[in-house]
């Protein structure tokens, strides 16, 4: 299992998010807040929301 990177954890905690809670809390927290405060109008994601997609996809791999 890898580890989820500092940046990842960081941006976490700065979205108020603990990186240290289950992974489907964690799941859900960014998935919200990606939809909520990442996307445009036609749903391209800005710099947060590309961070938000890669913490998804660690879940998904682990």
């Amino acid at each position: 299992m890898s580890k989820m990177s500092e940046e990842q954890k960081n941006f976490l905690i700065s979205i108020g998010i603990n990186p240290n809670d289950d992974l489907d809390k964690i799941d859900d927290l960014v998935s919200d807040y990606l939809v909520m405060h990442c996307l445009d109008e036609e749903y391209n994601p800005n710099e947060e929301g590309l961070m938000c997609e890669s913490i998804l996809d660690y879940i998904g791999e682990n």
